[in-house]
């Protein structure tokens, strides 16, 4: 009778899941997705390139086509006049621009546009951040970097009143002679370590570090992981410090935050800055001081 009852109870239940799957699978009809041109240009103050990106945005389905978007034309202007023009669309699916020299620290409104025959013009203004006062001190085999002995670097950043500053900071080891049969003219980038907690890790080799929107002096120490004791002091550092606009400073948080979250199925989702006038794709700027 057992046996009875538990097929009886089996089939009702299969039957039963059979029923309810038919009456949740549903065809949904998507809603059509309208592209958009994206725009993307970021530039710093030693950079004797332009290098741009333009796209147009892709509905969540349609993974067979690439964005890249021939046929545009990008404009650098500065208070409204053109500085550079360029359509060149190069190898790399980048629109590039040689300057011939480093484009400097442009004064005024810098205006980034992009036109294309089938979208409406996009936009998006920056000015070039002042860039960085600061001062640097080596404390030769003061701290640990995990469990060796580390040189710690001290660096800070004199208040600029009026302006938010936001700082990346990167380091790299130089050998100034060949007596330990290293290249001279390479630079190694550093690995640090900090236990500031302001400072958040970018690129696995620099760090971010902003005023967060007060006026104030700020200062960072670093573990180096090198022990100029060990290199008898035949090694430099090399600092590069750049300041970044705040929409630039926005975006690298949010691309690192979206870096972050790869791998994990269950990270929030995250959106990338965006500060052209159709609210797709960024222009940030950069000073760099070494």
């Amino acid at each position: 009778m057992k046996k009875i009852l538990v097929l009886l109870a089996t089939t009702t239940a299969l039957f039963a899941c059979e029923r309810f799957a038919d009456g949740v699978a549903r065809d949904i009809d998507m809603p059509p997705h309208n592209p958009q041109i994206a725009g993307s240009l970021f530039i710093d103050s030693r950079d004797s390139i332009l290098r741009a990106t333009v796209s147009e945005t892709r509905g969540l389905f349609d993974t067979t086509k690439t964005g890249i978007l021939k046929d545009a034309e990008l404009t650098l202007l500065k208070d409204g006049i053109p500085l550079h023009e360029w359509s060149t669309l190069s190898i790399y699916d980048t629109y590039d621009k040689e300057l011939g020299d480093r484009i400097g620290i442009l004064d005024g409104e810098i205006t980034f546009e992009v036109s294309h025959p089938e979208y409406e013009i996009v936009h998006a203004v920056q000015r070039f951040p002042q860039k960085a006062d600061f001062t640097a001190e080596v404390d030769y085999g003061a701290t640990t970097w995990f469990t060796e002995t580390s040189d710690e670097l001290i660096l800070e950043f004199n208040d600029i009143p009026g302006e938010n500053q936001h700082y990346m900071i990167s380091i790299d080891l130089h050998y100034r002679n060949g007596l330990s049969g290293q290249d001279t003219s390479e630079y190694f980038p550093l690995w640090l370590e900090t236990n500031n907690q302001r400072a958040q890790p970018i690129n696995e080799r620099g760090f971010l570090l902003s005023e967060e929107g007060v006026d104030r002096n700020l200062k960072i120490r670093f573990a180096t992981g090198v022990n100029s004791f060990d290199y008898l002091f035949l090694v430099e550092y090399r600092i590069t410090i750049k300041t970044l606009s705040d929409e630039m400073y926005k975006f690298c948080q949010s691309y690192q935050a979206l870096d972050n979250a790869q791998g994990n199925p269950f990270a929030e989702p995250v959106i990338l800055y965006s500060n052209m006038s159709n609210d797709v794709g960024c222009f940030g700027v950069s000073t760099t001081v070494r």
